[in-house]
């Protein structure tokens, strides 16, 4: 495989690649629907909507490679879409038919600074020609307690009331709400990701089994105890273009719990209210998540921002999410102060420096 600067550019020629990407998803997505009409006639006017979704993925989740020249994240994702087109009767040639449509018109339009996106679009054919596995972004998965396998064929049922007695069972036995929220609703959550990944749920189900997880979160903590007032303040955020927040008020619950005062503002914050917020608050620690590659750059700015906005006076950063765990070599170079993997572990690393 090629090396990594085969795959990495320069910001102007990003620059560039990001001012394309309309005309290359419009482009790529005439290319599909003429190469496969019958294909499209059947699934009906949807599909061609649901073919221009998947090509700004391919694009968005590129867009990191050619940032870092690492190409993990892209052939994660393309493996990850492969299985998911397969197990809704989509061609397997699609995807690949896709990837050389876009090295195409970027060939077209910036001619020899295209390269490195053209290497990393066949490099990303070629693995998936090699046979992509699926990548599990379950793993790493916290070890699930005995109610959790329920607790996620509960959720899926609508069965809300089945799923609290289960939570709820957990939290007295074990007595933590951190403990129960990750070793419960966090395995649960991934196993509702992975069926839907295999087409064995539907959308709506994904978004049902996600709000109950939220209420039983927000029950649970009401059964709880707080430790006693530790003097200190943490703020936590999901910056603009993040809506994956679960995970982030996991955390936000750990601290909580452990005797902080909590700030939550939760999903796709902008950056403007996030600075206005500290201002006004006064946090000693701020918390930021990323789920996925593309969500990096904006997570790295706003840790740029806060630093440039408050220098001596900036509280702590604390940082994690999912694409931390998936793709280390994506998320150095953030300048967060603290990584934590999880609620626990976020919680516990608030009195320790960033390790490496």
């Amino acid at each position: 495989m090629n090396s990594s600067a085969c795959y990495q550019t320069d910001g102007e020629t990003i620059e560039r690649f990001v001012a394309l990407r309309d005309a290359a998803i419009a482009h790529a997505t005439a290319a599909s629907v003429s190469a496969w009409p019958e294909l499209f006639a059947r699934r009906g006017p949807r599909a061609r909507e649901a073919c221009a979704e998947d090509i700004a993925f391919h694009l968005d989740f590129l867009r990191p490679t050619l940032e870092t020249g690492d190409l993990s994240a892209f052939t994660a994702y393309l493996g990850w879409l492969a299985q998911v087109l397969s197990t809704r009767g989509i061609p397997d040639a699609s995807l690949t038919r896709s990837l050389d449509d876009l090295a195409l018109f970027f060939s077209g339009q910036l001619g020899p600074a295209a390269e490195p996106m053209v290497a990393a679009l066949v490099a990303g054919r070629t693995a998936l020609a090699a046979g992509l596995a699926a990548p599990a972004y379950d793993r790493p998965c916290p070890d699930p307690w005995e109610e959790a396998a329920r607790f996620a064929d509960a959720m899926l049922a609508g069965r809300r009331r089945e799923a609290s007695a289960l939570f709820n069972q957990a939290l007295d036995r074990e007595g933590s709400l951190p403990g129960a929220e990750i070793h419960v609703i966090q395995p649960a959550l991934y196993e509702v990701g992975r069926r839907w990944q295999q087409n064995n749920v539907s959308v709506a189900q994904e978004h049902l089994a996600t709000a109950i997880a939220q209420t039983m979160m927000a029950q649970g903590f009401g059964r709880v105890e707080p430790a006693p007032d530790n003097g200190r303040k943490a703020l936590f955020a999901c910056p603009a273009g993040n809506h994956h927040c679960v995970g982030l008020r996991m955390v936000a619950d750990a601290f909580e719990v452990s005797g902080w005062t909590v700030h939550y503002l939760g999903a796709n914050t902008p950056l403007p209210a996030l600075t206005d917020q500290i201002r006004q608050l006064q946090p000693d620690l701020v918390g930021l998540s990323a789920s996925l590659p593309q969500q990096l750059r904006a997570l790295r700015e706003a840790v740029g921002v806060l630093r440039a906005s408050f220098v001596d006076d900036c509280p702590r950063i604390v940082v994690g999410g999912l694409v931390f765990n998936q793709f280390p070599l994506l998320a150095r170079n953030i300048g967060a102060d603290l990584l934590g993997a999880d609620a626990l572990s976020a919680s516990a690393a608030a009195g320790s420096p960033l390790a490496g």
